[in-house]
């Protein structure tokens, strides 16, 4: 901890996403300005996506589609969420509504780690009585509303929304904008109707062209900034940790830390990588 004449270091946060960012050239741009425009001064962040290739052959969203899948794509977030921690990031926000893996990486690692669902569900609850998550992959749907029971946030949600377009318009949702907003704000109108005061967008590219297009409200419900939710989430328990020694539990079957002897052994037995 730092006393009140010290000036502590700087908070550095590495940001993981689940796209292959050079598949997407205007995307990293757009997570770099949006994170200086709403992190504190002198917090750096470092954006991260999958490996290049990642996603050759198919997407993000056909992946998402299958827990066994989707599984397999985790570990490459497991990995670099080690490497954050041995290379001295203080937290690691990951961009992924329905945080896969997250609960694992908690237990291989003493830095936070958020992920962008339970943050944004969470903030949702302090902005208003009723939250909807709207997403363009079906597939997401029913694991969202499991994450929601997972939470025990039931009754803070509204029911989870399909956003009516593809992935393809995602993916040139920053040079045409125009036909994405258009469905997340019939998707909004549903979700409304249905009872919610506050919209959370479903996949963070979305959320980043929304908010870059100056969507923050749909018929006066707030629509949740995703990067801040996870970025700002991060910065928050990084400065605790830091500031007041309060972190996450140790106790527990998802809370105990493996010797890291044996994460090495089973790494080196079952992915023969490092």
């Amino acid at each position: 901890m730092t006393g009140s004449g010290d000036h502590p270091a700087p908070l550095r946060i590495w940001y993981q996403g689940f796209l292959d960012l050079a598949t997407v050239p205007p995307y990293r741009d757009s997570l770099e300005r949006h994170a200086a425009a709403i992190l504190r001064p002198g917090t750096e962040v470092a954006i991260h996506g999958m490996p290049p290739g990642s996603f050759t052959g198919t997407s993000p969203a056909e992946v998402a589609r299958h827990p066994y899948t989707t599984s397999l794509y985790t570990e490459q977030l497991v990995t670099n969420v080690r490497r954050a921690e041995a290379e001295g990031y203080d937290a690691v926000a990951v961009g992924i509504v329905q945080n896969p893996g997250l609960r694992e990486m908690r237990t291989l690692v003493d830095i936070p780690v958020v992920g962008y669902g339970e943050s944004a569900m969470h903030l949702a609850c302090l902005l208003g009585r009723r939250f909807s998550v709207l997403a363009f992959n079906p597939a997401l749907l029913e694991l969202l509303e499991e994450q929601i029971d997972l939470y025990g946030l039931r009754s803070r949600a509204a029911p989870t929304i399909r956003i009516e377009t593809q992935y393809e318009i995602v993916a040139r949702g920053f040079e045409e904008p125009e036909p994405l907003v258009a469905a997340f704000q019939e998707a909004a109108r549903r979700a409304l109707e249905s009872g919610a005061d506050v919209l959370i967008p479903g996949q963070m590219v979305l959320a980043e062209i929304l908010w870059q297009q100056g969507v923050r409200r749909a018929e006066e419900a707030p629509v949740v900034d995703a990067l801040a939710a996870a970025l700002k989430s991060a910065e928050l328990l990084a400065e605790l940790r830091r500031d007041s020694g309060v972190w996450h539990s140790r106790r527990g079957f998802w809370g105990a830390r493996p010797a890291e002897s044996l994460v090495e052994s089973a790494r080196e037995r079952y992915l023969r990588s490092p």
